[in-house]
């Protein structure tokens, strides 16, 4: 490997079910955390990987941790969601609001992989484009 390839250690959120969270349906699972956050550099960017169900009580760790990502990296952060198992408008955006916050900076928020429940929504909106390798506006 070489130095270009190194990784950071990784950093990991874990998020447990919080009282206003009681309702929903994923409360119940016998997981003991809904979601984790971790990130690591690879070269120029940061990799964000998300696991779990992300809603509007997840929204301010979702978007701390995000926003750190990008000040950690020279060129921008890749997301992997491929194993996100809910995904709703407020997670939605969050995502919408750090992109903006990159362009803002010259760097850019791409998708590495994601869930099929992840994709429906930025496709049902029409965000999936603005996710791409070369989404620049």
């Amino acid at each position: 490997m070489s130095w270009e390839e190194a990784v950071v250690p990784e950093r990991v959120h874990r998020a447990q079910p919080s009282a206003g969270c009681k309702g929903h349906p994923l409360a119940a699972a016998s997981l003991p955390y809904l979601m984790t956050i971790s990130s690591h550099r690879v070269r120029d960017r940061m990799v964000v990987v998300l696991r779990g169900a992300f809603d509007h009580v997840a929204g301010e760790e979702l978007e701390r941790s995000l926003i750190n990502a990008l000040e950690s990296s020279v060129q921008g952060i890749d997301l992997d969601l491929k194993e996100v198992s809910f995904w709703d408008c407020a997670t939605l955006n969050v995502l919408l609001a750090v992109r903006q916050l990159a362009l803002r900076h010259g760097k850019t928020v791409t998708l590495r992989a994601t869930s099929p429940i992840v994709e429906r929504v930025l496709e049902l909106t029409d965000t999936l484009p603005l996710f791409t390798a070369h989404a620049k506006c």
